[in-house]
Order: C-alpha cells, then sequence, then structure tokens
C-alpha cells in the first residue's frame, strides 16, 4: 500500500535522486532476517512469526508520518524490512504443514493469490487514499491493516508440534544454518527472475507517468489480477506435470512480458506486458515454492524456504539497484532497465538445462 507514494514522502524529504533507494533497503534488510525468522520459525513456530511480521507492518505505517529527514526515512524502509522477512516465511511453512504432501503446489498458488490480491489492492487503494485523503491517512490505514493481521495471525492453531519458548539464543545462527544448500537451484532461478520485479517496483511509478498512465499502481493491479487467475491452475499443474516444466514456461512468459515492455508507448502494450508479467509470476512462484519444499529436510521447512526468500529479495535488491542506476531519471533508458530484464529472465533456462544435463550424466557412471 505505501510503496506507489514513498517518492512522494521523499519529494517531501528533498531526496527525489535517491528514489532508487527505496526497494534496496528495505529488501537488504527483509533478506538479512530470512535465516532467523526460518530458525525461528522451525522452533518457536510459525504463528510467532506471522506475528512478528505483521507488528513491524502496523508499526511502520505509523512512523512513517513522524519521518523529519532523509536518513530516517531509510533507516525506516530497512525496519520495515522485517515485516517481509518473517510473516511471508512464517505462512509459507504454515501452510505446507497443513497440506497434504499431493496438493502443495495448488496449496502454494492459494497463498499467492491471497498475496496477490492484497498487494493489488494496496496499490491501488493506496494510490487513491493518498490522491483523496493525503500521505499521512494512507500510512494510517495501512498501519490499521497491519493490527487486523496481527489479530488474524493470533487466532491460528500452532503447526509445529514440539515448539520451544522464544530465548535470545535462538538468534545465534551457526553456519549451515545460514543457507539450506538443497533448494540452491530453484533459489538461483527465484534470484534471476526476481530482478524482474526489483525493476519493475522501483521504475513502474515512474514509467506510469511518462506513458501519461494516472494510476500509478495500475500496471502492479493488472499484473496481479492476471496472476490470480493462474496461479491456483499453475499450484496444480505443477503437481502434475512437474515444477520445472512449469517454471520454465514462467522464465519464458516473463520475457515476453519485459520485451513488450521496454518497446511500449501507449497503454495497450502496457497492460499487455502487466497480463505477461501476472501469468509469468502465477507460474513461477508456487511452482518454485513448491519445488524448494520437496527438495527440503523434514524439520527444515522454515529453513528451505527462508533460503528462497534471501535468494528472492537479492534478486528484487538487485534488480532495483542496478534498474534505478541505470535509470538515473532519464526516460530513455526505461528500454535499457527492461531489456536487461528480458535476457535474465530466459537465463534460467540455460541453468536449468545445464543442471539436468549434469544429473544425467552422473545417474549413468
Amino acid at each position: 500500500m505505501v510503496l506507489p507514494d514513498l517518492p512522494l514522502l521523499l519529494e517531501q524529504l528533498n531526496g527525489r535522486e535517491y528514489i532508487w533507494l527505496i526497494i534496496p533497503t528495505f529488501a537488504t534488510v527483509a533478506l538479512l532476517s530470512r535465516p532467523f525468522s526460518g530458525k525461528i520459525s522451525d522452533t518457536v513456530g510459525r504463528v510467532f512469526v506471522m506475528i512478528f511480521g505483521a507488528f513491524i507492518t502496523a508499526f511502520s505505517g505509523l512512523l512513517y508520518i513522524y519521518i523529519p529527514f532523509l536518513s530516517l526515512f531509510l533507516i525506516l524502509r530497512g525496519f520495515h524490512g522485517l515485516s517481509a522477512g518473517f510473516t511471508p516465511t512464517g505462512f509459507t511453512a504454515y501452510a505446507d504443514d497443513i497440506v497434504p504432501l499431493a496438493k502443495r503446489g495448488q496449496a502454494m498458488g492459494i497463498i499467492g493469490v491471497s498475496n496477490n490480491i492484497g498487494n493489488a489492492l494496496g496499490w491501488v487503494i493506496g494510490s487513491e487514499f493518498t490522491k483523496h485523503f493525503g500521505l499521512d491517512w494512507m500510512f494510517l490505514f495501512s498501519s490499521f491493516l497491519g493490527l487486523i493481521s496481527m489479530i488474524l495471525f493470533a487466532t491460528l492453531k500452532e503447526s509445529i508440534p514440539n515448539k520451544a519458548k522464544f530465548k535470545l539464543s535462538v538468534l545465534k545462527i551457526n553456519k549451515n544454518e545460514l543457507i539450506e544448500k538443497k533448494v540452491l537451484l530453484p533459489s538461483l532461478v527465484f534470484l534471476l527472475t526476481a530482478f524482474s520485479s526489483g525493476a519493475i517496483l522501483a521504475l513502474i511509478a515512474d514509467f506510469s507517468a511518462y506513458i501519461h498512465v494516472e494510476n500509478k499502481g495500475l500496471y502492479m493491479a493488472v499484473y496481479i489480477l492476471a496472476s490470480v487467475f493462474i496461479r491456483l491452475m499453475a499450484g496444480e499443474w505443477s503437481d502434475r506435470y512437474g515444477r520445472v516444466k512449469i517454471v520454465v514456461i514462467g522464465c519464458i512468459v516473463l520475457f515476453i512480458s519485459m520485451f513488450i515492455l521496454a518497446f511500449s508507448n501507449e497503454i495497450v502494450t502496457y497492460l499487455i506486458s502487466s497480463v505477461c508479467f501476472g501469468i509469468a509470476f502465477g507460474l513461477l512462484s508456487p511452482s518454485i515454492f513448491a519445488w524448494a519444499v520437496d527438495l527440503s529436510l523434514p524439520g527444515q521447512k522454515g529453513k528451505a524456504v527462508g533460503t528462497l526468500f534471501v535468494f528472492m529479495e537479492l534478486g528484487i535488491i538487485i534488480g532495483s539497484s542496478i534498474g534505478g542506476l541505470v535509470y538515473q531519471n532519464n526516460t530513455s533508458n526505461f528500454i535499457t532497465v527492461f531489456l536487461i530484464c528480458a535476457s535474465l529472465a530466459l537465463s534460467p533456462l540455460f541453468i536449468i538445462s545445464f543442471f539436468q544435463s549434469k544429473q544425467r550424466n552422473q545417474s549413468s557412471l
């Protein structure tokens, strides 16, 4: 909800040139917190992790109202990133705990649908709230929604059998707890495809204004609506036909989306790109999450999901940073950014092919 209009807050703080830091500061802290949220999720419980993330959302919404200068804004963006580092790790592992193995992909699709609907409504409603009531009321409303989330999460029954009480010692992370090596391939695929998400999150508001689209949340809203329609089916398809096949198709559709956007100068191609973007991540997200959980060890789901999110956040950080640095508030650079996204969207196809070929060679020995 807050993301489309954060550039307005930056302008008020005389920091428009730092627009490219809006996503990386948030995503960096989200990334760094993933190993902790994964470990806490596997020990203290999924519900604890979800509630903590929702609390950060609610508290951050209030703090945005009182930001007096730029450096505090950037610190707050990092603090806000804890919400993304904790809540998604908790609810992804929670959902996998309570669904049968044969419907894992479908469950990841349902999570994605719910997440996407929330994002779509947030982008559109947030933009309208700011237009009619101002930034402060938009931030207050986002804080209120975070509070509602906390209450709803608190009603859930914990899904891990032997949860422990939270202790500071839980925050001690050993080297072997940072990354789940078994899920490196799906994680790498997520990093390369998330690059496009980072670039879109950082630049789509400016690109929308560039082609005279009034509502800065329109691209995201259309993308999310398209994603909602495909996610439930995509999860079932990944259960039936295999995770990798659906991921490959998703990468191809993402390439098409970014290629179209690179040469878009009117609303029709802008919307076509958005629909393709939604289809791509509607295919990719549930399939990649189910793929990672398939590869994880029993009792290590939180760690596996945390690893996946680390790579996703890294992709978003790199995409938003490089996208913003290439863009440099020069609209002629949009084409370069989106062509970079298109090329990286295709790269997982070669990586997957390489790994599959390596596995076949090993099995034949």
